[in-house]
C-alpha cells in the first residue's frame, strides 16, 4: 500500500514542476495538503485509548476498529488495541516510537499531553463506541441504499441489498454490551 503522505509527496513534486500560470492565485499545495482533524468522537476515542490502560481490555473485546474513519486514528487505535491483545504494551513512550508517521506521534502526543482528568471514562468509552459504531453502520446502509437504486441493479441483487439493510437496523438497535 501507499501511504496517504507518498501521495502527498509526489502531488507536490508535480506541482513544482508545472510554473502556475501567472493569474492563479491559488493558495500553495504545501498549505492545502494540512493532514485531516479527526472528528472529535474519533479524538476522544484516542484520549480514552492512551489514557486510561484500564479500559482497553473492554475495548479490545468490544470495538471495531474499522469503525474509525480517520486513517491515522484507525492505525493508531488498532496498534493500541494489539499490543494490550498481545501482551506488548510496555509504556506510552514506547508507544510513540513505534508510530509510523510524525503525524501519527503528534496525534498521541496531543491525545495524551492535556491533564484535565476525563470524568468517567468507562462510560465514555461506552458512549464514544456506541455512536462511532452506529455512525459506521448509518455509512454502510446508506452506500446499500445507494447501490439498490441503481437502475443496473437486478431485482435479486436488490432484495439482497434490503436484506442487508434490515440486518443493519438490527444491529443498530442493539447495544454495545458492558462498559469498561
Amino acid at each position: 500500500g501507499v501511504t496517504p503522505d507518498a501521495v502527498r509527496a509526489e502531488f507536490r513534486k508535480l506541482s513544482r514542476a508545472r510554473a502556475p500560470a501567472p493569474e492563479s492565485v491559488e493558495p500553495p499545495v504545501e498549505e492545502s495538503a494540512s493532514p485531516q482533524r479527526p472528528s472529535p468522537l474519533e479524538y476522544w476515542l484516542l484520549k480514552l485509548l492512551l489514557q486510561h490502560d484500564d479500559l482497553v481490555a473492554w475495548a479490545v473485546a468490544h470495538l471495531d476498529p474499522g469503525w474509525v474513519q480517520h486513517s491515522q486514528v484507525r492505525q493508531i487505535i488498532s496498534k493500541r488495541l494489539a499490543a494490550h491483545a498481545n501482551s506488548t504494551w510496555n509504556s506510552l513512550a514506547a508507544f510513540l516510537d513505534e508510530c509510523d508517521t510524525p503525524e501519527m506521534r503528534s496525534l498521541v502526543t496531543e491525545a495524551t499531553a492535556e491533564p484535565r482528568p476525563l470524568p468517567n471514562p468507562s462510560q465514555q468509552l461506552s458512549d464514544v463506541a456506541l455512536r462511532l459504531r452506529n455512525q459506521f453502520i448509518d455509512r454502510q446502509f446508506a452506500a446499500l441504499m445507494q447501490r439498490a437504486n441503481q437502475p443496473d441493479c437486478a431485482e435479486a441483487e436488490r432484495l439482497d441489498l434490503l436484506h442487508q439493510q434490515q440486518e443493519l437496523r438490527r444491529l443498530k438497535r442493539q447495544p454495545i454490551e458492558g462498559g469498561g
